[in-house]
């Protein structure tokens, strides 16, 4: 380490202390960055998921029902199967304008009916489905069936999010990792800049002798090449 003698070389040092702490502390915190990501790979790609990707999509209720047809009266037996949270409504269109909320109601119809009867069932998580059957109602008529899935809830039906939502999850974690890994191999070039400029700017410097040659100095008598038969000069003192 050298001694600074006047106020540049103090502000030399100074700057260059700075320079080294910071560079040593871009490394470490790299350094530390990398060694958590290599000793828990699974943990590191999983903490880059989002959290709203990370949750898993509840299942939804799945409308159904079984009917028996008396003349005019038909008699609704609810059949819903719940998904993740249990049924909290049943609304029952029996497609002559009037509607019930019970679970299994009982309707009577005033004159001949042909058509469809709509149940749609709604669950703790406000999700729903609905399932429909076409009957027939009329003096002795004596009838049962089943219910078949709305047409018009089939697509409602796929849970297109449940399906993509991994492969999505895994390329966000993907891109995340890719990410970070160019910032780490930045953060190390640059915090090994920083510590080797920190270091030229603090390191110990070699004296120096500043000499000055004149022109002068660099005169010399010119050496003429002995003849034959003459005697060698006499040396110059």
């Amino acid at each position: 380490m050298f001694k600074p003698e006047n106020r540049k070389e103090t502000l030399s040092l100074i700057f260059g202390i700075v320079l080294l702490f910071a560079g040593v502390g871009l490394l470490l915190t790299g350094f530390s960055i990398a060694y958590g990501i290599v000793t828990n790979p699974s943990g590191f790609i999983q903490s880059q998921i989002p959290a709203s990707i990370q949750q898993n999509a509840t299942a939804g209720p799945r409308a159904s029902f079984t009917y028996t047809v008396a003349n005019y009266t038909v008699t609704f037996s609810d059949a819903s199967q719940p998904g993740d949270a249990p049924v909290a409504i049943w609304d029952w269109d029996f497609g002559d304008g009037a509607r019930s909320n019970q679970q299994s109601p009982q309707h009577t119809y005033s004159t001949n009916f042909s058509g469809f009867v709509r149940l749609t069932v709604r669950d703790g998580n406000d999700k729903a489905n609905s399932a429909v059957a076409n009957v027939q109602a009329f003096m002795t008529a004596n009838s049962q069936g089943n219910s078949t899935v709305d047409p018009g809830d089939i697509g409602a039906s796929i849970d297109f999010g449940a399906v993509f939502r991994p492969i999505f999850g895994v390329l966000v974690a993907v891109a995340a990792a890719a990410t970070t890994f160019f910032m780490l191999l930045i953060m190390t070039l640059v915090g090994g800049a920083i510590t080797k400029a920190g270091w030229n700017l603090i390191r110990p410097r070699p004296e120096t002798i500043k000499i000055r040659i004149k022109p002068k100095h660099l005169e010399a008598e010119p050496v003429y090449p002995p003849q034959a038969g003459m005697p060698p000069p006499p040396p110059t003192l």
